[in-house]
């Protein structure tokens, strides 16, 4: 649970999951863009939500498209709830 607590701990990566939600799909360069962020940077922070499991990632043409994996999201929202009250 940790890896996946510690992947929701920045702001740009927050940022880019609601970005997600407004747009159901998104190419790494939209997100560069939209987030001012440099390639590097874009990259680094799209790396640790897809190994959390938060994203998904599908090749169109030469571009890596992102989308939110729903399911992770919900699986860890439960997790920190029973966690933190003790029940699910």
């Amino acid at each position: 649970m940790l890896v996946r607590m510690n992947a929701l701990a920045d702001d740009t990566r927050l940022r880019i999951l609601q970005l997600l939600v407004e747009e159901t799909e998104l190419c790494a360069q939209d997100i560069m863009t939209r987030l001012e962020l440099s390639q590097s940077a874009t990259s680094r922070h799209l790396r640790m939500l897809t190994a959390a499991g938060y994203l998904t990632e599908r090749r169109r043409e030469v571009a890596k498209c992102y989308m939110l994996n729903e399911e992770r999201i919900e699986d860890t929202l439960d997790a920190l709830r029973h966690f933190l009250l003790g029940r699910g």
